[in-house]
């Protein structure tokens, strides 16, 4: 019998997706030891991501403007998303390769932890923050994962100073320092020199790109523990650099700036090149046609046809989904008629959209 080749029986279960090996691991105590192991989480991994032909797209979660109400962007519909009744009113603050990185309101527990999230397997694991004297006020958390290049995951905590920065520095400043949990050896460890940022620099939501986390305007690289700027964004026809109000989404290793402007009735997408020398323009879409307000959710683009790459976008009470082979936007979901939809206001935002793939890497 296969069944009775663990060797064979392994490599037929690396083939199948990660939400059917969930299932497949109540058949008996022996498949469930067998997906269940670390070993076998990674190469599964490693085979979806680079020899399956039929990838799944990558799925969207979105969650309600001031609320902790998410919902999965599914056909036609917006199914509700429910985490584990132990995590109370999770919030998911990072998203890096289809994990999560969670922050709850729980009484058991200080405002000072998180949670590793896996959505596939449903999985957590709680994480305990370092205890700085000095650094002591948490100005954001961010994941990188990235199981190509290893089976564990960082977190990157931003801390800062309670007291205000003053003498030479102008406005409000404070002063910061990066910490760095390695899911490897279960440890915190500082990392860089301390650096001065806004106040109202916002560090939660950072994006995993390039072994990089990157914020607006600012990255942190791994390899180098410094902190650093990005170019200007310059337009072509521009002498001055054009001030993006948008937001940074990745798709499929690349890294865009997205900013929507209602009064030039336009959305434009730059890209970001790897040696960080310039943002290039890589996409324009004229909205003269389409009505306001509008948010855009994500980008998906497509390395094998880029010609196929979209842009999700929301309207009231609808997500709309742009071609841009087409050059045309297409309703994708009415949710007119749902228990939440306000008429005529923005409900979504791109920074409570969270792109992620099933997977089977432990939390």
């Amino acid at each position: 019998m296969i069944t009775d080749n663990e060797d064979v029986l392994t490599e037929i279960l690396l083939w199948l997706p990660a939400k059917s090996l969930i299932k497949f691991k109540l058949v008996c105590k022996k498949w469930r030891s067998i997906i269940s192991g670390f070993h076998f989480s990674h190469l599964h991994t490693l085979r979806q991501d680079n020899h399956c032909r039929f990838k799944p797209e990558p799925s969207l979660l979105v969650r309600l403007a001031e609320t902790s109400d998410y919902f999965y962007l599914q056909g036609e519909k917006l199914v509700p998303y429910h985490f584990s009744p132990t995590l109370i009113e999770p919030t998911i603050c990072s998203f890096s390769n289809g994990l999560f990185l969670l922050r709850c309101h729980n009484v058991e527990n200080t405002p000072e932890n998180c949670y590793i999230h896996n959505p596939t397997t449903k999985q957590s694991r709680n994480i305990l923050l370092n205890v700085n004297d000095r650094y002591k006020s948490v100005m954001g958390l961010n994941l990188a994962f990235d199981p190509l290049k290893s089976p564990y995951y960082k977190i990157i905590c931003i801390k800062a100073t309670r007291r205000r920065s003053g003498g030479f520095l102008p406005g409000w400043w404070q002063c910061c320092q990066i910490e760095v949990y390695e899911s490897e050896t279960s440890t915190w460890k500082l990392c860089g020199e301390p650096f001065f940022a806004p106040r109202d620099m916002r560090f939660d939501h950072g994006i995993y790109w390039n072994d990089a986390i990157h914020w607006s305007g600012i990255f942190f690289d791994f390899h180098n523990n410094f902190v650093g700027k990005h170019p200007e964004i310059v337009l072509p026809g521009c002498n001055l650099a054009y001030y993006f109000d948008g937001e940074y989404i990745e798709s499929n290793g690349y890294l865009h700036c997205v900013s929507h402007s209602p009064e030039e009735k336009s959305i434009t997408v730059c890209e970001l090149q790897r040696d960080y020398s310039e943002w290039s323009l890589k996409y324009h879409i004229n909205l003269d046609d389409a009505s306001m307000p509008l948010s855009v959710l994500s980008i998906f683009r497509r390395e094998d046809s880029e010609e196929d790459s979209t842009l999700v976008a929301h309207q009231p009470g609808k997500i709309m989904v742009y071609k841009f082979k087409e050059k045309s936007f297409e309703e994708l979901i009415d949710f007119n008629e749902e228990a939440f939809y306000q008429e005529g206001c923005i409900q979504f935002g791109s920074r409570c959209t969270i792109q992620f793939t099933e997977t089977l890497a432990p939390a």
